[in-house]
Formats: structure tokens, sequence, C-alpha cells
């Protein structure tokens, strides 16, 4: 891992700074469960920074369930599974039901846009920063597997960014239910192109604190990626695939709310 890479920037204090962009690193899985990160005085000096700015950035994370610091083994990335002892339970609540993407895709309906207008309402601007940086790596990102990375990092950080660790594992279960529909046979670019843009206007309402806007853009989303993969699985995705403007659910719902 080359630790020189983290830059620091200025939009947040030292500490927010520094736990961002170590939980990206989790998020994206460069750093995996089970890794080690360096002793608190090695990463000061890689970065160059104070041990008490990364004492306080790896509590952060400690205290979001991210790492696990204890004396003599050091601070380890912990695995979603290991961040709460009810996780196995709701994992097997979860796991029990029908495989079927369709299913899945209509829990994610259900689950996915209350996360969003909760997140609105609680996000704090280092987890506003974090959504950002997804976003814009993901609009930026050709390569399928890296884009599917983030994409399921940036659902699991709004889930994250409610600041509730039962929602955060029930949408990691339910991620991890839905796997295989990120893989290289549904990413389509036309797929990419319109998650791309979903995931700006979901983010664009958080930032702006806006729950009505954030879980209609989301439910939106969810409802869009489930055409896009039925439409895989007819063989016609890319051709017939609504452009990332149609936005036909969004439309919908939001005259609906009107």
């Amino acid at each position: 891992m080359d630790w020189t890479s983290m830059k620091p920037a200025t939009t947040l204090s030292l500490p927010d700074r520094l736990s961002v962009d170590l939980e990206r690193l989790i998020l994206d899985g460069e750093l995996a469960p089970g890794d080690r990160l360096p002793p608190e005085r090695a990463l000061a000096e890689h970065l160059g920074v104070s041990r008490v700015s990364i004492r306080e950035a790896l509590r952060e994370l400690e205290n979001r369930g991210l790492i696990d610091r204890k004396p003599g083994r050091g601070t380890v990335v912990l695995s979603p599974g290991e961040r709460s002892g009810i996780a196995d339970r709701i994992g097997e609540a979860v796991n029990a039901a029908s495989a079927e993407i369709r299913d899945i895709m209509e829990l994610r309906a259900i689950v996915e846009p209350p996360i969003a207008r909760i997140t609105a309402g609680r996000a704090r601007p280092r987890d506003i920063a974090q959504l950002r940086e997804l976003v814009e790596a993901m609009e930026s990102e050709s390569a399928k597997d890296r884009y599917a990375e983030l994409d399921r990092a940036f659902h699991q950080s709004i889930a994250q960014y409610t600041h509730n660790p039962l929602l955060e594992l029930i949408n990691e279960q339910i991620a991890q239910q839905i796997a295989p529909s990120r893989g290289s046979r549904y990413q389509t670019r036309a797929r990419r192109q319109v998650s791309s843009a979903a995931h700006r206007r979901i983010f664009e309402a958080i930032a702006a604190g806006d729950g009505d806007l954030a879980e209609a853009e989301a439910r939106a989303h969810v409802l869009d990626i489930a055409d896009q993969i039925a439409l895989a699985d007819h063989g016609d995705a890319g051709a017939d695939s609504p452009s990332p403007d149609t936005h036909p659910h969004g439309t919908h719902d939001q005259e609906a709310r009107a």
C-alpha cells in the first residue's frame, strides 16, 4: 500500500480528511478485511501529519465499525459481518429469501429510498465529501469491474451515513445478494451511464439536505436499474436502454409527488 498517495485536502478538518481517505480505501477494497494498518507513528510519518490527527481519524473509523484497535494486535480492518453480533441473524433472514434478482430489486426499492432520505438529514460534511468523491470516480471510470466496486461502495456509504448500524447491516446483506446483478453481463455502457447520472442526482439531493428528493431519486434509480437488468436478460440491453437524461421513473415519481 502506497500511503503517500493520500493527500490531505483543505475542505475538511485534517482528521476528517484522513478518515475519509482511509474509509475510501476500505470501501474500495484496497484495504481488505483482516488487513493491518501501519502503527500511528508510521502513518503520521508517511502522511506528514501529527499522531494526534491520525489518532482522531482512526477513532472515527473505529466508531463507524470499520476497524478494530487492540493493544498488541494493532489496527485491523473489519468485515461487515464482524461489525455487530446481530449481523449473522440479519444475514440469515435475507439469505433465506429467494435469490431471484427481481425479488432483491423489489427489496431494494423498499429499503434504499428511505435510507437516502434519512442520510439527507444526517450526513456530515466528511460524509458528503466521501460521496462526492465516489460519484466523481464513477463518472470517469470505464472499467466494468472497477465501476461495480464503486457502485457498491456508493450505496453502502449512503446506508452507513444514516449512522444507524442496523440499516447499514441490512443494506450490506442486500448488496451481497445483488452482487450477480453487478457482474460483467449486466454492466453495459448504457447501464453505467444511467447509473452515474442517477448517482449524481441522489448525491446532490443528499448534499442539499433534501430528504424528499433523495428518496424519490433513489427509488427512481432502483426501478431504472431493474429495467436495465430485464433488458439484459432479454439480450437487448444497450439497444433500447433509456439515455441518462430520460430518467423515466424519476419523472413519473416527481409528477406523482406534485
